[in-house]
């Protein structure tokens, strides 16, 4: 799926996080199955689900972060891919 860096990302009603320190864990209420996030993909989690638009979480992302754009633009979409597909994020518009 091609995600518009202009929309927003929301956690879907039924994710719990349980964050853990340098990991998260993600608990969907309705399957009870669990999603395990990296310190990366904790901080992006947090991001896309607090800024404006996807496109300011990416930014944040990359300012702490030594990391190529494209490579970051690449795995974060990746990631919110497969976020999606399980029903853990929602994209809508800003």
């Amino acid at each position: 799926m091609i995600v518009p860096l202009d929309d927003r990302a929301f956690a879907t009603s039924r994710v719990l996080l349980k964050d853990l320190g340098d990991e998260a864990i993600l608990l969907d209420l309705a399957t009870e199955t669990y999603f395990g996030l990296n310190a990366v993909g904790n901080r992006l989690f947090e991001l896309l689900t607090t800024a404006p638009s996807i496109r300011h979480a990416l930014s944040a992302l990359a300012a702490e972060y030594d990391v190529p754009a494209g490579e970051l633009e690449r795995d974060a979409r990746a990631l919110i891919d497969e976020l999606v597909e399980r029903g853990l994020l929602r994209i809508g518009s800003a």
